[in-house]
Formats: C-alpha cells, sequence, structure tokens
C-alpha cells in the first residue's frame, strides 16, 4: 500500500492529482493516483487517503518533505488539487483520511492560513469523524459535535 492514496473523481480532469501525485513521489513518498467512480451525481470532492498511526504526524512529516515549514506544503498541495483558483473543473473539497480510524480533515478553497497550521497540529482521536474548520471560532471542530449535525458515525467509504 502506498503511503498516499489520491482518490480523484473520474468526471473531472486528472492533471492537478497526476501533478500532486509527481510532486509527493519527487518528495520519496510512495503515492498512488487513483479515479473514482461517479456516484450519486457529479462528485465534487477528492479524497486522499492516508495511511499512518496518527494524522497529525503523517501530515507534518509528509509535508515537510516538501518543504521547510509543513503547513505551506500542506496549504500548496490542497491548492494544487483545488485548482488553485483557476477556471477549471476542479473539486471543491479535499478530505484526508486517516486509513486505520477513519477520521477526516475537510480542506476548502477559502481557508485561512491558520486552518492549515493548526491541521499540521491537530490530532483527531482515535474515533472516526469529519472535522471542518470553523471561521467563527478559528479552529478545527469535528462536525459530529457541531450543533445540529446528523448524528452517527458515517465511518469508511462513505461521501462527504
Amino acid at each position: 500500500m502506498s503511503e498516499v492514496e489520491i482518490f480523484w473523481p473520474a468526471a473531472l480532469p486528472p492533471d492537478a492529482a497526476l501533478d500532486t501525485e509527481a510532486v509527493l513521489r519527487a518528495a520519496g513518498i510512495p503515492t498512488a493516483c487513483r479515479l473514482r467512480p461517479t456516484r450519486r451525481g457529479a462528485d465534487t470532492y477528492a479524497l486522499v487517503m492516508v495511511a499512518a498511526p496518527a494524522l497529525h504526524s503523517f501530515l507534518r512529516a509528509v509535508f515537510e518533505k516538501l518543504g521547510s515549514e509543513a503547513f505551506v506544503a500542506l496549504r500548496s498541495c490542497v491548492q494544487r488539487l483545488l485548482g488553485n483558483g483557476r477556471p477549471v473543473s476542479s473539486p471543491s473539497a479535499v478530505v484526508f483520511v486517516h486509513a486505520q480510524t477513519g477520521s477526516e480533515l475537510v480542506f476548502t478553497a477559502d481557508l485561512p492560513e491558520e486552518a492549515f497550521r493548526q491541521a499540521i497540529a491537530l490530532d483527531p482521536g482515535a474515533e472516526p469523524g469529519r472535522w471542518v474548520w470553523q471561521q467563527q471560532q478559528g479552529a478545527w471542530v469535528r462536525f459530529e459535535n457541531l450543533r445540529g449535525a446528523p448524528s452517527g458515525n458515517r465511518g469508511r467509504g462513505t461521501q462527504p
């Protein structure tokens, strides 16, 4: 199994995913890019499957290989996958998934620098859950803990 697996929506041009795969491989990170068939309508997100004992340790280790500051490399990777603001078909979000726990971090194009800094240090714990950036709080928040959020575990293999 690769250290990083990028699951890219098959309905979108694969250039951004393949470019990201090449950058990660050049940094010595085993990476595989896989196309995901469209399910229940158009895919609007890209999943980046992560295999590591701890998500924050993995993010820090991988993205420090790509640059001196891990959060800058993480931001660059997410922006590359989201099309760097170009008017091309690209996902609306990038989701990093911890392979063992199913914890997910959801990155969107409008995240501030602080979100990337905090993502590198975030410990999502051993329970599956989806983490989203809350602008009002200036912090990552577990989606399942938000007021009015649906209850229950999403588990692996579900769509964001």
